[in-house]
């Protein structure tokens, strides 16, 4: 069993109330709270944060449920939508983003507003139209990878390519979006919010 020390650095701060410690298996800071919680020292504090809007920083968890220090842009309410396909019309669609990059931007569709998100049982496209918020409409492709639950804006296997969706979430605003699939008749997901924020967060997260 790989024993990890933790190595406390004696660095004056204005506050006594946090500790920085050096673990040395993989040399990641961590920062120990007084009250016995911990979190990476790279990690961003939402509520230094200013101006988020809807969005927030969260951490993946490794296999024992812990935070590590990867981190993602989502939010901590669904954004509301509808959905129409063959058996329905306009029924109400739950919307929740993942966003761990520029050039990785993807969300979560919960139809009937519950526990049943889309899946993908082979790779399914999707055709996204966007409006921002300057009222320009931008058309970009989506896919859903086989056995997957995420519909990827404008995905790209080009290195460092930055999405048009992060861009059109940079400039902030209210952004309209449609997303249509051919399957089993036609299955079309529609839904707004405010982007507002979003270039806070992503700095902090990601510069």
């Amino acid at each position: 069993m790989k024993k990890l020390i933790l190595l406390l650095l004696l660095i004056p701060f204005f506050s006594f109330s946090q500790i920085i410690a050096t673990v040395d298996e993989n040399g990641k800071k961590v920062v120990l709270n007084s009250d016995g919680t911990w979190n990476y020292e790279t990690q961003v504090d939402n509520k230094l944060v200013e101006g988020t809007g809807i969005w927030s920083i969260k951490y993946y968890v490794d296999d024992f449920g812990d935070p590590t220090d990867e981190g993602y842009i989502a939010h901590d309410y669904y954004i509301k939508g509808t959905f129409s396909n063959s058996a329905t019309t306009n029924s109400n669609l739950n919307v929740y983003f993942l966003i761990s990059g520029a050039d990785d931007i993807a969300v979560q569709l919960y139809e009937y507003a519950g526990n049943s998100p889309v899946k993908a049982y082979s790779t399914d496209e999707y055709e996204i139209l966007i409006k921002d918020s300057s009222g320009i409409k931008h058309s970009m492709s989506g896919k859903m990878y086989e056995g997957g639950k995420r519909v990827y804006f404008d995905p790209s296997f080009k290195k460092n390519h930055i999405s048009k969706m992060h861009n059109i979430l940079l400039a902030g605003g209210e952004v309209s979006v449609v997303i249509t699939k051919e399957e089993y008749g036609l299955s079309n997901y529609k839904f707004k919010f405010n982007a507002d924020g979003y270039k806070n967060v992503f700095t902090q997260l990601f510069n």
